[in-house]
């Protein structure tokens, strides 16, 4: 078992009624856009989520993210994480016969408003888990314009 996760690339992100989330205009693998180089976004969000196995408790995450032209990370946020002993609580309380291995999970959002982008590329957003040395890769977005 090892550590994933996964992310969604959006323009908004909505709480809604009942701690419900509501996805805005929802990217797949790339960004086309008719503006030219560099463009700003009035508003730009990831959503993410990170699977960690129950045998590898969380002391801190740490987000990052990466967009075309810059070197390093335009954002690095730090996610709050469960405290070792509720992590251990939660799995105490989980019943004995479950055939699932469990896993511990983190999720959490970015917002950029707004945010530039100089040059075409990969975002991506990457998460250092207990300080790490290695990020682990939770997702990407190509941006490029439509008039190339």
């Amino acid at each position: 078992m090892r550590r994933y996760g996964y992310s969604i690339f959006c323009d908004d992100i909505r709480s809604e009624a009942g701690g419900k989330l509501s996805f805005i205009g929802c990217y797949n693998a790339v960004m086309m856009t008719q503006q030219t180089f560099p463009l700003v976004l009035s508003k730009f969000c990831i959503h993410f989520h990170v699977f960690s196995p129950a045998t590898q408790p969380y002391t801190s995450v740490t987000a990052r993210c990466y967009v075309p032209g810059e070197a390093e990370p335009i954002a690095e946020e730090p996610i709050e994480v469960p405290g070792l002993l509720d992590q251990q609580r939660l799995l105490d309380s989980l019943p004995k016969n479950i055939t699932v291995p469990p896993y511990i999970v983190v999720a959490s959002s970015l917002v950029f408003s707004p945010l530039e982008i100089r040059e075409p590329g990969m975002i991506h957003i990457r998460v250092v888990i207990n300080g790490g040395p290695d990020e682990l890769h939770l997702g990407s977005l190509q941006v490029m314009s439509a008039q190339a």
